[in-house]
């Protein structure tokens, strides 16, 4: 049975990995802060601080001392920040830095040893539409999602010879639990009605409309089969045509 890692996987598009991978016999080891109990004798819930790395390390120990292998890690954990750069605050900006960027390469890191070791994985990075542009106050947010890309594409070509791919997810605006915060903060600072945020947010996509969860899921199933074993290093949008403007 093939095991995938999924940080951040309680709640949004990391919880519509678990599942996808669910339903296609993997065995799947959740870290996440929060918890998210399932019933499936497959599921693991393992309680991770994605911003520490000793505790990246001590869950990726747990995960191998009991699978013994590791063939793909998605990594989805990540916070979201609507401000400029004069209004972020250290502490803002390190929070961000640790858990959406830090968090990223100490997975990899843990991972890759024994990915080596099996020679083969795939490893699925969920970045955004600003891995590639940028949007109006999200200086720090986008600074963390572009260098994500960066990450996974120098993980791809360090490690192909592994025949370990790394492949990132341009993600665009998705209904998640952090898109619903973020238009809730913004319909509190402005007056705007929630419902008038969504009806602007989805026009302003192309597709007119906003994505779900499960469709970055299958991409991410997608990506990690090995039906699609040529395509590494990717950056590959789901953003409903936003970033083909």
């Amino acid at each position: 049975m093939q095991v995938a890692v999924v940080s951040g996987g309680s709640s949004g598009i990391g919880d519509a990995c678990v599942n996808k991978f669910l339903q296609n016999k993997y065995f799947v080891y959740n870290l996440d802060i929060a918890s998210k109990e399932i019933s499936n004798e497959n599921y693991r819930y393992i309680q991770t601080d994605i911003s520490n790395s000793k505790q990246i390390k001590q869950s990726i120990n747990k995960i191998i001392n009991e699978n013994r292998r590791i063939d793909t890690l998605i990594i989805s954990a990540g916070k979201h920040l609507s401000a400029t750069i004069e209004n972020t605050d250290d502490k803002q900006l390190m929070d961000l830095v640790s858990l959406n960027m830090l968090g990223a390469f100490w997975l990899i890191q843990s991972v890759i040893p024994y990915m080596k070791n099996q020679k083969r994985g795939t490893i699925i990075t969920i970045g955004s539409d600003q891995s590639t542009i940028a949007k109006n106050n999200s200086a720090a947010y986008g600074m963390t999602k572009a260098a994500l890309a960066s990450l996974t594409k120098s993980t791809a070509l360090d490690y192909a010879k592994y025949n370990i791919r790394a492949n990132c997810i341009g993600a665009g605006t998705i209904d998640t639990p952090l898109y619903r915060s973020a238009i809730a903060k913004y319909s509190g600072s402005s007056g705007i009605s929630l419902a008038k945020i969504e009806q602007e947010e989805a026009l302003l996509q192309p597709v007119g409309r906003i994505g779900k969860p499960e469709e970055v899921a299958e991409l991410a199933y997608f990506l990690a089969s090995d039906k699609v074993s040529f395509i590494t290093g990717a950056l590959i949008p789901i953003d409903g045509g936003y970033t083909a403007r």
